[in-house]
């Protein structure tokens, strides 16, 4: 039989004190440990809620993004619309305005083709004497040849009616050709055109 070793009191408090150190430095590992866990769980949650933030805000600014580029495409758009608009208008309105001339420019020369059909067939006419000094004869087109008077130089080509031998004043009729966006160059071809030519001498029968 082993005998039991005897220890003395003061042994005895000492080995116990031994043993309270032991389980209160196991119990403070067991803390700093527990501890140490908890913080790392909670650098995760505060990562965790840092990346969802993120996350948030980059959905934010792509939809915001988005929505910006849809709302600039709609006001292209619409200015689009508007300038077609704007531009369909001002043409209607310009063709209004030259058919408007146009039709200015027909009435003036129907009216001067009546003027002067009706002095051809007055039996008896006034002589009339200019109260102003008459305007100038415009100046010839390039090659064409010096007016002489009785000739007919200028010629509606619309109304053979309206001639013009370049000489005195102006005509309405070629003051409105001219408002409309004609030349008189153009009334000089109708003329060389259209009017009638004399008959030369060598088939004359009188």
């Amino acid at each position: 039989m082993t005998d039991l070793k005897s220890y003395e009191l003061p042994e005895l408090e000492a080995l116990a004190e031994q043993i309270k150190a032991e389980i209160a430095k196991r119990e403070q590992e067991e803390a700093d440990q527990a501890r140490a866990a908890a913080e790392a769980a909670l650098e995760a949650e505060r990562r965790a809620l840092a990346a969802a933030e993120a996350a948030r805000q980059a959905a934010e600014a792509e939809a915001a993004r988005k929505a910006a580029e849809l709302a600039a495409r709609v006001e292209a758009r619409a200015q689009a619309k508007i300038e077609a608009k704007a531009q369909a208008a001002a043409q209607k309105e310009a063709a209004a305005r030259e058919q408007a001339g146009k039709k200015a420019a027909d009435k003036n020369a129907q009216k001067q083709a009546a003027t002067q059909g009706a002095s051809a067939q007055s039996p008896i006419q006034a002589p009339t004497q200019a109260t102003s000094e008459a305007a100038p004869p415009p100046a010839a087109a390039p090659g064409a040849a010096p007016s002489t008077p009785g000739h007919i130089r200028y010629m509606h080509p619309s109304n053979r009616a309206l001639t013009w031998d370049g000489q005195g004043a102006m005509p309405d009729w070629i003051h409105a050709w001219l408002t409309t966006g004609g030349t008189l160059y153009a009334l000089e071809i109708a003329a060389e055109k259209l009017a009638p030519r004399p008959i030369p001498g060598s088939f004359r029968t009188d």
